[in-house]
């Protein structure tokens, strides 16, 4: 009895923190998924506008600008443990973690469209100089760094034409 009461306790100890990741990876699939397809719908919505985002330093048009001023986003996105536990395995071999792929793409796509958005409802034409930053945000665990979340970074500088042309 004892020995079976102890390999009860072995499997229930080691079965829930697999159960746990996988449902993490699970729920953590869906979730992600979601935000995408909600973000895709957002994006579709404003094909065909003229608000341009891009990284070039000059204007895509030789028209007179009557302001300009600098914009910005930021948003953080943290991982899910499943996706922090696959990385920890990729960290300790080396090598692309690719298990981050997804968040980060989130992340970066979703910092640019809030940052046309906030351009589009201030009236400004286009964004110009568009840089992206990501920054990680760890915490210390018993003398280990852990991926926490990461931090996106958008800003340019948004300019408005003037309405008639020179």
């Amino acid at each position: 009895m004892a020995g079976e009461s102890a390999l009860f306790c072995q499997l229930f100890f080691l079965g829930i923190p697999i159960l746990i990741y996988i449902g993490s990876l699970v729920f953590g699939e869906l979730h992600q998924n979601k935000l995408l397809l909600k973000l895709d719908t957002e994006e579709k919505a404003l094909e065909g506008r003229t608000n341009p985002v891009t990284n070039l330093s000059k204007p895509s048009q030789a028209r007179q600008i009557a302001s300009s001023s600098l914009v910005m986003e930021s948003i953080s996105v943290g991982p899910s443990w499943w996706q922090m536990l696959m990385g920890g395995i990729k960290n300790f071999f080396g090598g692309k973690i690719h298990s981050y792929d997804k968040m980060l793409t989130y992340g970066r796509r979703v910092v640019i469209h809030r940052l046309r958005m906030q351009a589009i409802q201030s009236g400004f034409d286009e964004v110009i100089n568009l840089r992206v930053e990501t920054a990680m945000i760890s915490k210390k665990s018993k003398g280990d760094d852990k991926t926490a979340a990461f931090e996106f970074t958008a800003y340019g500088t948004a300019i408005r034409y003037s309405a008639s042309q020179d």
